[in-house]
Protein backbone atom coordinates (compact mmCIF):
# COMPACT_ATOMS: atom_id res chain seq x y z
CA UNK A 1 0.00 0.00 0.00
CA UNK A 2 1.61 3.59 -0.97
CA UNK A 3 1.54 6.05 0.93
CA UNK A 4 -0.96 8.28 -1.03
CA UNK A 5 -4.20 5.85 -0.56
CA UNK A 6 -4.48 6.30 3.06
CA UNK A 7 -4.05 9.98 3.16
CA UNK A 8 -6.47 10.21 0.59
CA UNK A 9 -8.99 8.43 2.54
CA UNK A 10 -8.35 10.02 5.53
CA UNK A 11 -8.66 13.21 4.15
CA UNK A 12 -11.60 12.44 2.84
CA UNK A 13 -12.88 10.99 6.00
CA UNK A 14 -12.00 14.64 8.07
CA UNK A 15 -13.50 17.15 5.57
CA UNK A 16 -16.43 14.96 5.22
CA UNK A 17 -17.79 16.06 8.98
CA UNK A 18 -19.38 18.89 9.64
CA UNK A 19 -17.84 22.25 10.08
CA UNK A 20 -14.19 21.01 9.18
CA UNK A 21 -11.41 22.44 7.22
CA UNK A 22 -7.70 21.73 6.47
CA UNK A 23 -4.87 24.00 7.50
CA UNK A 24 -1.10 23.35 7.30
CA UNK A 25 0.29 25.72 9.84
CA UNK A 26 3.50 23.41 10.14
CA UNK A 27 3.54 22.64 6.66
CA UNK A 28 2.21 19.08 6.38
CA UNK A 29 -1.94 18.52 6.73
CA UNK A 30 -3.68 19.38 10.44
CA UNK A 31 -7.31 18.82 10.50
CA UNK A 32 -9.86 21.08 12.61
CA UNK A 33 -13.39 21.92 13.31
CA UNK A 34 -15.33 24.79 14.47
CA UNK A 35 -13.20 27.58 15.54
CA UNK A 36 -9.56 26.05 14.96
CA UNK A 37 -10.27 23.34 16.85
CA UNK A 38 -7.41 20.47 15.85
CA UNK A 39 -8.72 16.88 15.77
CA UNK A 40 -5.86 15.31 13.58
CA UNK A 41 -3.26 15.87 11.56
CA UNK A 42 -1.21 13.84 8.99
CA UNK A 43 2.23 13.30 7.81
CA UNK A 44 3.23 11.14 4.82
CA UNK A 45 6.64 9.34 4.48
CA UNK A 46 7.60 7.04 1.62
CA UNK A 47 6.87 3.39 4.68
CA UNK A 48 4.01 4.83 6.08
CA UNK A 49 0.99 7.65 6.71
CA UNK A 50 1.62 8.66 10.27
CA UNK A 51 -1.83 9.74 12.09
CA UNK A 52 -1.99 11.76 15.10
CA UNK A 53 -5.29 12.44 17.12
CA UNK A 54 -7.07 12.38 20.04
CA UNK A 55 -8.63 9.63 21.92
CA UNK A 56 -10.38 8.80 25.21
CA UNK A 57 -8.49 7.01 27.90
CA UNK A 58 -10.27 3.91 26.96
CA UNK A 59 -9.54 3.72 23.30
CA UNK A 60 -5.75 4.93 24.33
CA UNK A 61 -5.38 2.14 26.74
CA UNK A 62 -6.14 -0.33 23.90
CA UNK A 63 -3.36 1.61 22.05
CA UNK A 64 -1.02 0.81 24.09
CA UNK A 65 -0.80 -3.06 23.11
CA UNK A 66 -0.61 -2.25 19.49
CA UNK A 67 2.82 -1.85 18.32
CA UNK A 68 2.41 0.55 15.37
CA UNK A 69 0.67 3.41 17.61
CA UNK A 70 2.80 5.10 20.27
CA UNK A 71 1.90 8.58 22.54
CA UNK A 72 2.30 11.17 20.46
CA UNK A 73 4.94 13.77 20.70
CA UNK A 74 4.53 16.65 23.08
CA UNK A 75 0.36 16.19 23.13
CA UNK A 76 1.06 12.50 24.32
CA UNK A 77 -0.28 13.82 28.45
CA UNK A 78 -3.13 15.17 26.77
CA UNK A 79 -4.17 11.80 25.00
CA UNK A 80 -2.96 12.06 21.38
CA UNK A 81 -1.48 9.17 20.11
CA UNK A 82 -0.01 8.75 17.04
CA UNK A 83 -0.75 5.66 14.42
CA UNK A 84 1.77 4.47 11.83
CA UNK A 85 -0.99 3.24 8.72
CA UNK A 86 1.08 0.92 6.64
CA UNK A 87 -2.18 -1.49 5.66
CA UNK A 88 -6.09 -1.83 5.60
CA UNK A 89 -5.96 -3.04 9.12
CA UNK A 90 -4.22 -0.33 10.43
CA UNK A 91 -5.75 1.91 8.41
CA UNK A 92 -9.58 0.78 9.05
CA UNK A 93 -8.68 1.33 13.08
CA UNK A 94 -6.94 4.55 11.95
CA UNK A 95 -10.41 5.82 10.32
CA UNK A 96 -12.46 4.69 13.62
CA UNK A 97 -10.06 6.75 15.76
CA UNK A 98 -10.52 9.55 13.44
CA UNK A 99 -14.24 10.16 13.69
CA UNK A 100 -13.84 9.29 17.72
CA UNK A 101 -10.70 12.53 17.53
CA UNK A 102 -13.37 14.34 15.68
CA UNK A 103 -16.29 14.25 18.30
CA UNK A 104 -13.97 14.44 21.09
CA UNK A 105 -12.94 17.85 19.78
CA UNK A 106 -16.23 19.39 18.30
CA UNK A 107 -17.86 22.08 19.76
CA UNK A 108 -20.80 21.05 21.61
CA UNK A 109 -23.24 22.93 18.98
CA UNK A 110 -21.94 20.69 16.09
CA UNK A 111 -22.29 17.46 18.17
CA UNK A 112 -25.61 18.69 19.43
CA UNK A 113 -26.92 19.18 15.90
CA UNK A 114 -25.87 15.76 14.75
CA UNK A 115 -27.52 14.01 17.70
CA UNK A 116 -30.93 15.56 16.76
Amino acid sequence: MTPTAPAARIRELALSFPRTYEDSPWGFPVFKVGENRMFAWMIEEPDAVHLTLKLTAEEREVTAYLPWVRRASHVGRYGWVTAAITDEETLDAALEWLRESYWLKAPADVRDAALR
